[in-house]
């Protein structure tokens, strides 16, 4: 029996649009988010597995019932009621009832009036054959029939009821390819890509079916998604955001004594293997996974951002599996893991560019040290901070790093550091405009992994920081050179070469000074061995390559996100969820770096970037 306060709450947020979420007694459960015109239906039984709920708590409009429930339960005339009041606002209704087929079957059966509604059965049934494609053994079926629901239950609701209450009702069979009936083996995996996948193919039907047979106002599927996030997310991206807290992964890696073992390297001739030291590990890595693996992310509902979480608990493993075989042959091997390795294609690229791109050769250099560099970073700072007061970002002279590195959203540059003054804005867009600022507007989101980086971020951030090189027109053969060169060293690490063989190879095979050779092997051997280096070439050729393909550039600055993760963001976009960001790097907003921008998207190659 659904009680006074159940209906009112019903009758509150219909009125107001807010979120219904009604627990109605054992595991009844209705949600309604935005009195949208759709209501997706599972009735559960006994011998159903328990995940299979999780098809459509996913969604944003959904009822959860039991098997027994019926055309003349308290809670299908709830629903009829529900949908006959959004229908006589919208014109119509959808409601789907999905179940679960019998075991041998293999066939989607998509059950329909006959034709009604052309555009959302084709929609579909396209979006599930298309899935069926990378499951060969399973096929669809649409059939025309007013019996739409499972065979052995009666009806959710009676073709009249449906008639007279403005609503379209379809059923779905979904066959139990993700379990095994007889083993009572369950294929999780399996069940997740489709959950996934089903969620994509169920709202371009729906937003066919609104787009067409109602007039509610929708721009976009992804719009049906939920725009709330629940409880468990947040608990989740805390966790996360707290256990990489706990240690900064960049430098436990980099060598606490490069400068001494240069000079040890430089006074054997360059024949002796150089050791590096390491700062103490702040943590303990076997206890500090386990606390890692007892976070519930599979208590995530979303699709989207359950994928995202748990790509990040899985390179979080990663990283803290490299902090404890550090020094050791396995660290490479776990870096291969983390950054893959150079591709045929990635590498022969890399060879063509040192082959034909000669080095820059400049009479008279005037060389800036870390200090003045450290200003002009800081004079950056300081004009992003006139527009946004919370960018508390400080720069760190430290004698104990090489190079310019950021580490949540701090800038530090290693006291031996010196560069040409003609990259000074090079490298100023290069660490703030991208690296910093990207910190800072993840940080203005909601969630914290949207500053500290999603899984795999590196290669995008990473493209984009030489793209800014480009944009401002410093980025030179020199540079480009490097980036080819630390591709070079990542194949010679993974092919087993020794430090002093790489060193060699980059000296006298592609004409590497003796310093810009010593530095790319000893970041390429750090810890034992380290593949990072080759994402700085490789994200910057993925990002040419999106450009040229009519992406958008400005929105890749909304926080730390990897290349696959910008359809995601997109979504989430669209659904509310990730609000715009409040910095865009000030290069962008110059006519010198739009011309130059026109320029890349209309086809320049890779050797053409440089000035």
């Amino acid at each position: 029996m659904i009680d006074k306060e159940t209906k009112e709450a019903l009758t509150h947020a219909l009125k107001t649009g807010k979120v219904l979420n009604l627990s109605l007694g054992g595991i009844n459960r209705l949600r309604i988010e935005r009195r949208l015109p759709f209501l997706l239906i599972y009735r559960e039984e006994k011998q159903h597995h328990f995940k299979i709920p999780d098809l459509v708590k996913m969604e944003s409009s959904y009822l959860i019932t039991e098997a027994s429930t019926d055309f003349n339960s308290d809670i299908a005339i709830l629903a009829k009621d529900l949908a006959k009041e959004i229908a006589e606002e919208y014109g119509s209704v959808m409601v789907l009832e999905v179940w679960i087929g019998k075991p041998e079957s293999k066939t989607f059966v998509l059950k329909t009036a006959k034709e009604k509604a052309p555009n959302t059965v084709k929609a579909l049934q396209d979006g599930l054959v298309q899935f069926c494609q990378t499951h060969p053994e399973l096929n669809v079926v649409v059939e025309e029939t007013g019996i739409r629901h499972p065979d052995h239950l009666a009806d959710f609701l009676t073709i009249k009821q449906c008639q007279e209450s403005g609503i379209y009702l379809m059923g779905l069979e979904i066959p139990p390819f993700f379990q095994n009936h007889d083993s009572k083996e369950f294929y999780y995996l399996v069940f997740k890509a489709f959950k996934l996948a089903f969620s994509g193919i169920l709202r371009k039907s729906v937003y066919e079916f609104i787009r067409v047979q109602t007039s509610f106002d929708i721009q976009n599927y992804q719009r049906l998604g939920s725009t709330m996030v629940d409880d468990k997310v947040w608990e989740v991206d805390r966790r996360l955001s707290e256990i990489e807290a706990k240690y900064q992964f960049l430098l436990l890696i980099s060598p606490v004594n490069t400068m001494q073992a240069k000079e040890e390297f430089t006074a054997n001739n360059f024949t002796k293997n150089p050791k590096f030291l390491y700062r103490n590990l702040p943590i303990d890595p076997d206890r500090l996974k386990e606390e890692l693996f007892r976070i519930d992310i599979q208590g995530i509902e979303d699709p989207t951002l359950s994928f995202l979480y748990t790509e990040k608990r899985e390179e979080l493993e990663k990283q803290i599996t490299m902090l404890k075989e550090r020094g050791t042959k396995n660290f490479m091997y776990s870096s291969i893991r983390l950054y893959s390795s150079p591709g045929v294609e990635l590498y022969e690229t890399a060879k063509h560019i040192l082959k034909t791109l000669p080095p820059d050769h400049f009479e008279e250099i005037e060389w800036i040290d870390a200090y003045d560099m450290a200003k002009y970073c800081a004079s950056e700072i300081e004009q992003y901070r006139e527009s946004f007061p919370d960018l508390d970002a400080k720069v760190e002279v430290k004698n104990d790093i090489v190079g310019m590195l950021v580490s949540r959203g701090q800038l530090y540059i290693g006291s031996s550091f010196k560069i040409p003054k003609q990259r000074i804005k090079a490298l100023v867009h290069h660490e703030i405009g991208t690296h910093v600022l990207t910190f800072y507007n993840g940080k203005m989101q909601s969630f914290g992994q949207m500053s500290s980086g999603f899984a795999d971020y590196d290669e995008l951030q990473e493209g984009l920081a030489v793209l800014a090189e480009y944009l401002v027109g410093g980025l030179t053969n020199n540079r480009l050179r490097t980036l080819a060169a630390r591709v070079i060293a990542g194949r010679a690490v993974t092919e087993g070469m020794t430090f002093e063989e790489t060193y060699h190879a980059l000296t006298e095979e592609y004409n590497a000074s003796p310093e810009q050779a010593f530095q790319i092997t000893a970041r390429t051997y750090q810890g034992g061995g380290c593949t990072k280096d080759i994402i700085y070439l490789r994200g910057l050729i993925k990002l040419i390559e999106y450009l040229q393909n009519e992406g958008d550039l400005e929105s890749l600055y909304v926080g730390k996100i990897g290349f696959k993760h910008i359809p995601l963001i997109q979504e989430l976009r669209i659904r509310d969820i990730i609000k715009p960001s409040p910095l865009i790097p000030s290069f962008l907003k110059t006519d010198f770096a739009q011309e130059r921008l026109k320029k890349l998207k209309d086809g320049l190659t890779l050797s053409e970037l440089v000035n």
